[in-house]
């Protein structure tokens, strides 16, 4: 059988595209052709996460490898900073522990070297000594600072920092770059905006490997010294605030950004963030030209639920919008109101704490829209009898309806085993009926897309997302029904399947089975399956996942 060694190149790199950065480094020892064909996807897309424990990644022997190798610095693509979500990982200053088989004068030298020649200029100037200092003392954000130094070819910059105290000298420089701070009297140095200009993707608290929300209370992302890089076109981050901030959606906590300046940003990605209205204006007033806009609400009430909370404002975020009615091209809505310590048959309903009606009508431009179908109803009770006067936009032409806030979007396969003893009578009936309240919300999702379909004259697609649990997807007859209306519409037809629960691996949590079942532009075709990650079409995937991450966490699930 013919080895990994034999095949030919494209195939060994398709190969390898699978493996994590360990399995990479694995395969590189095995001989010199894999180091060669290798060694370029292994420093491609790097982690430098922070693991729960003290096992810090080699932050340092990175940072010495790019400096010995130019041509390993033109190679990176997009580097991971700061701590990771899983419980355990706590914020502040960290510092690699002594290796006596690491050469740290070597590193030093090199360093001071760098910083001659990258901070000849203010503003970088007045952190230099420190800077040094904290390289001896080999302090992980030392190193994270010469790393943005020296990657050339850099597009993505993940950051997780919680207070930014892991990554005080890296928020420091970015802070700096801006002139018109009180604290700097001077333009940043030049040498440094040309270098973070190939920076166009920027992601702040949030963790896309693994999905899982950042649980810290009060921690929002500052955004100000970020968009301090000049070429970012795609902002991707989380904010939680304090559990009692987001009890009211227009409450404001401290600001994600204190002086609105036009950026180049186009993309604008909240995940699992707090129904914050507030926070909105200046962060919207600073993007003239933000053409998609996507917000994944995210409330865990924990016990905290109260009656005259008025969660989220649909009338306000259409007002929040309004400046956008020109630019905006794709708007994406995703919602969870839960509970991740009760099951979810006990799952609290969010009921009148949505208000208002989300209007689109004056969105001319806006031609893509995913939406929970309680967002375009106005109704958190999905009732058949009930009319569907939908305010979309009107030259909308794909649009994506999700089951969130709904009975159908919380259930999954529930494992008993995990149980000290059986489920009690109540516990029995409680769950018979919350699943028969599913299915009942599942019916009506269905009539309610052939309705939305005689609304929208100019659609050409449309696609229904199906619950996250197998046994509460449409029936096979619902789909030929479906199909049917489509195709006398012609409008494209597509039924979205998420896979977490499905396959049953965290890993899955972003991963979607898009199943076409009529195609307007190839109407012979019969059903065509496909699968994506990351990124479905212009929209990001994942989204109202963290009730289900957690019940896989915990076991709840059934295997």
């Amino acid at each position: 059988m013919a080895s990994l060694s034999d095949l030919p190149v494209e195939l060994v790199d398709n190969i390898v595209l699978y493996l994590s950065q360990p399995g990479l480094y694995s395969v590189i020892r095995v001989n010199k052709g894999l180091y060669t064909s290798v060694v370029p996807i292994l420093y491609r897309h790097v982690d430098l996460f922070i693991p729960p424990g003290n096992a810090l990644p080699r932050i340092d022997r990175f940072c010495l490898a790019i400096i010995t190798d130019s041509r390993k610095t033109r190679q990176v693509e997009s580097v991971r900073l700061g701590l990771c979500p899983i419980e355990g990982v706590q914020g502040g200053q960290r510092w690699l522990p002594p290796d006596k088989n690491f050469d740290d004068q070597s590193m030093l030298e090199k360093a001071v070297d760098v910083l001659r020649q990258e901070m000849r200029r203010e503003p970088l100037v007045a952190t230099a000594n420190y800077l040094r200092h904290a390289i001896v003392m080999r302090e992980y954000s030392s190193y994270a600072v010469l790393i943005l130094l020296l990657l050339p070819s850099l597009r993505r910059l993940d950051v997780a920092d919680e207070k930014s105290a892991t990554l005080d000298y890296l928020h420091t420089i970015l802070r700096n770059m801006d002139s018109a701070t009180i604290w700097s009297h001077h333009h940043p140095a030049h040498v440094l905006i040309d270098r973070l200009s190939s920076i166009t993707h920027v992601s702040l608290l949030f963790d896309r490997h693994s999905g899982v929300a950042y649980s810290h209370e009060n921690s929002y992302a500052s955004v100000d010294h970020f968009i301090n890089i000049p070429n970012i076109t795609t902002l991707e981050l989380s904010i939680s605030g304090s559990a009692e901030s987001q009890l009211n959606a227009h409450y404001v906590p401290n600001p994600i950004v204190t002086r609105v300046r036009p950026t180049n940003i186009t993309t604008l990605v909240f995940r699992h963030s707090g129904p914050f209205l507030g926070v909105q204006r200046s962060l919207l007033e600073s993007t003239p030209q933000l053409r998609s806009f996507t917000y994944d609400i995210f409330y865990d009430s924990s016990g905290r639920e109260r009656e005259d909370a008025r969660l989220i404002d649909l009338t306000g975020w259409s007002d929040v919008l309004q400046p956008l009615r020109t630019t905006l091209e794709v708007l994406v809505f995703s919602a969870e109101y839960c509970d991740t310590s009760k099951y979810f048959f006990n799952q609290p309903r969010i009921g009148d704490r949505v208000y208002g009606y989300l209007d689109l009508t004056n969105f001319s431009c806006l031609h893509t829209l995913e939406s929970p179908f309680v967002f375009l109803t106005g109704e958190t009770e999905l009732s058949i009898t009930t009319e569907i006067y939908a305010l979309l936009p009107p030259n909308l032409r794909h649009l994506s309806l999700r089951p969130d806030l709904s009975y159908a979007q919380a259930p999954f396969a529930f494992d008993l085993s995990i149980l000290p003893s059986a489920l009690t009578f109540t516990e029995s009936k409680t769950e018979a009926q919350y699943l028969m309240n599913a299915r009942m919300d599942v019916s009506y999702m269905f009539q309610a897309s052939l309705t939305l379909l005689d609304q929208t004259a100019s659609l050409e697609t449309i696609a229904v997302w199906q619950p996250a649990d197998k046994s509460l997807e449409w029936f096979d007859g619902q789909v030929k029904e479906f199909a049917s209306k489509c195709r006398n519409k012609n409008v494209t037809a597509k039924i979205l399947v998420p896979m977490l629960l499905r396959w049953k691996k965290l890993e899955h949590w972003d991963l979607v089975r898009e199943i076409t079942i009529f195609d307007r532009l190839e109407p012979a075709d019969g059903e065509v399956k496909r699968f994506f990650r990351h990124r479905w079409g212009e929209r990001p995937l994942g989204l109202a996942s963290q009730y289900h991450l957690n019940a896989l966490r915990s076991h709840q699930v059934k295997l």
